[in-house]
């Protein structure tokens, strides 16, 4: 949240629009690598699923994803 006396989240969206797209690009670049450097630290790293428990359609793709990836891996014994 903005403190009173700080630009509103409107005014700086305003501000962001005016850079040019390379400057807006480097600022969500910035803005994304801050926010999960220091998100990072508040997770337990022992814990993926953990990590996602916000987001059961996106754990559910990775999981799909992975198992596809073990079906056609050269690397998966012969069953039977």
């Amino acid at each position: 949240m903005l403190r009173s006396g700080s630009m509103s989240i409107d005014e700086l969206y305003a501000a962001i629009r005016n850079l040019t797209p390379q400057d807006r690009r480097r600022l969500v670049e910035r803005v994304v690598h801050d926010f999960f450097e220091s998100s990072a630290s508040e997770t337990q790293p022992s814990s993926l699923i953990g990590m996602m428990a916000d987001e059961p359609e996106l754990m559910d793709e990775v999981c799909r994803l992975a198992m596809a990836a073990r079906e056609q891996s050269r690397m998966r014994p012969i069953d039977g």
